[in-house]
């Protein structure tokens, strides 16, 4: 096995509030725009938002996932990166966001399985079939599984729960297994849709959600508003992709990681984690500097505050810093796999995005792009962080 093995991006699907696919994505980024737009998904009677940024495309609901909406934008992602490439030979590594699942449901998951006042765990194994796990809606893994029997990927699987950063981890671990030399190509990205009462609920209970606009590195920044979405990245070993005659749109030069070992939702207040994740990126990527940084920048005031810290500290003052969640926002899980595609529509067409909301940027002691730029990118740091301090840091390069 070698490590020296370098990784390319030959497919991505996309889908965002912006629409399905890169093009929209591109698009509504490189204008400056927002899709943020009033709450639809539920009558929110009486929780504290307003906004959100809902996938408003047609979705095919997998048989035996009417509960899980995650489980529809993957498998369309997935399919539109995919294509018509073998999969047969390749891993699935994917990244996802808790259950949508509610008290009710939960009392009816288990009802079929109560017995004399207990829990029958036979009549629940009974019940397991390839299309049916119950109670299927509590097992985030699953997805992987029909995403993998989907596109027939008999490789390995791995399935990410690191919070907001698991989309982002799931790219890392198959960039490496592809360097490894265990796998010549994988399906790597993240799902997640919690625009529903109870998700809304939990972050509102948390403090992090914005009741109106989404502000990055502003002043008035109050939080983030909550999105939905899914992203898949086809990664292949640059002379397998090379050799098929595939387009590359994007070569996956570094990837790290850490935890900040503080606290289960505030940042550490030095952004030391995040300063970690970013070192260790550059150190795989061979690279002391980017050209430009997409930053988790979730319009936390903490969280803004803390990565703007760590990034001055590894880049200086100078690198051009942007966040998309004022544009699509926060995805949850999801956030690192489709900042990522983001990311390769920038650096595809030589645009850098810019930060939707900003009106009156806090000195950070970064430069905070407000709007886009055709400034032509060759290298672009982007970074997810989740709560419990789990942190991911990728860097993409021009093809």
């Amino acid at each position: 096995m070698s490590d020296s093995r370098r990784v390319v991006v030959t497919g991505v699907g996309v889908l965002t509030a912006f629409g399905r696919g890169m093009a929209p994505l591109a698009e509504g980024l490189r204008k400056g725009r927002s899709a943020l737009a009033p709450l639809s998904a539920f009558a929110p009677q009486g929780l504290e938002i307003g906004m959100a940024a809902e996938v408003r495309v047609p979705l095919a609901i997998p048989k035996g996932f009417q509960d899980d909406r995650k489980a529809a934008l993957a498998l369309q992602a997935a399919r539109d990166a995919v294509g018509t490439v073998d999969m047969s030979h390749a891993g699935v590594y994917l990244g996802t966001g808790l259950s949508s699942v509610t008290p009710l449901e939960l009392h009816q998951d288990a009802a079929p399985y109560r017995s004399n006042g207990g829990f029958d765990r036979a009549a629940l194994h009974r019940d397991l079939s390839v299309d049916h796990v119950a109670p299927g809606r509590h097992m985030p893994e699953r997805t992987t599984a029909l995403i993998a029997r989907s596109i027939g990927a008999a490789g390995p699987q791995l399935t990410s729960f690191s919070a907001c950063a698991a989309g982002a981890l799931g790219i890392a671990h198959a960039t490496r297994a592809i360097r490894r030399g265990e796998i010549d190509r994988a399906l790597a990205g993240g799902m997640d849709a919690m625009i529903h009462p109870l998700g809304v609920l939990s972050f509102l209970v948390l403090g992090a959600l914005s009741p109106g606009n989404c502000r990055p590195f502003d002043r008035n920044r109050e939080g983030f508003v909550i999105g939905e979405g899914a992203a898949m990245l086809l990664l292949e070993c640059e002379e397998v992709a090379i050799a098929r005659g595939a387009h590359i749109l994007a070569r996956v030069l570094g990837a790290g990681s850490s935890v900040d070992a503080h606290n289960v939702t505030a940042p550490h207040p030095q952004g030391k984690g995040a300063e970690l994740s970013m070192r260790r990126a550059l150190k795989e990527a061979g690279l002391e500097s980017v050209d430009h940084v997409n930053a988790h920048g979730t319009g936390t005031p903490l969280g803004d505050r803390a990565e703007a810290a760590a990034i001055g500290r590894v880049l200086g003052p100078e690198v051009p810093v942007s966040s998309i969640k004022g544009a699509i926002g926060h995805c949850i899980a999801a956030a690192g796999a489709v900042e990522a595609a983001a990311c390769i529509a920038a650096l595809a067409e030589g645009w850098s995005p810019g930060t939707a909301g900003l009106e009156d940027p806090e000195d950070l002691g970064v430069k905070v792009q407000a709007q886009p730029q055709e400034d032509g990118p060759q290298t672009i740091l982007s970074n997810s962080f989740g709560f419990g301090g789990q942190n991911t840091s990728l860097i993409f390069g021009r093809a």
